[in-house]
């Protein structure tokens, strides 16, 4: 369990420090770095705005695809769930909540996005998600992570995207 932790922490690590250090190289300041990756300003009632849209969009996309899906006679999400299950421990249910989705943005959204356009950046991150040997996590990785990508074009801001994520990553482990 320790080990896994340690791995999950420095994968985290990794996809938030690859992308920072890279732009700080590339720009030669830190506030350029993060501004780079999308982290702006952003008054906090427009923000709110922007989040809760993102994460009503995410949702009602989650549940469209679930029920296409159902309905296609694909219900291979046992092994995310058995995953979703062994961090019901309290400190490491706030981790896919905050970290990863954190971790996720910035590497998915805010670098790759930004370097490699929304398409490209979507199928890596579905490709991650296939680790859960799930082709319903696939599937919800590939629309999910494109909504993500669009939103990031659209918003010139990764927070947004990374309360969304996180509400929407807080939504999935309390249903299952």
């Amino acid at each position: 369990m320790l080990a896994e932790i340690l791995q999950n922490f420095s994968a985290d690590l990794l996809l938030i420090g690859i992308p920072i250090a890279y732009l700080f190289f590339e720009k030669g300041n830190l506030k350029k770095a993060l501004h780079g990756i999308g982290f702006s300003y952003c008054p906090l009632k427009k923000l709110a705005k922007k989040t809760i849209a993102l994460f009503a969009i995410l949702a009602i996309a989650s549940f469209s695809l679930g029920l296409l899906l159902q309905l296609a006679g694909i219900n291979d999400l046992q092994n995310v769930e058995k995953t979703i299950q062994g961090m019901k421990i309290f400190p490491l249910f706030f981790w896919p909540m905050a970290i990863r989705a954190a971790g996720e943005e910035v590497f998915f959204r805010g670098f790759l996005t930004t370097k490699i356009g929304p398409a490209w950046s979507t199928v890596i991150f579905a490709s991650f998600h296939a680790l859960y040997f799930s082709a319903g996590e696939v599937a919800g990785a590939l629309l999910l992570g494109f909504i993500l990508a669009k939103a990031f074009q659209l918003n010139k801001n990764l927070y947004p995207n990374i309360m969304a994520h996180a509400g929407y990553n807080a939504l999935a482990m309390a249903l299952v």
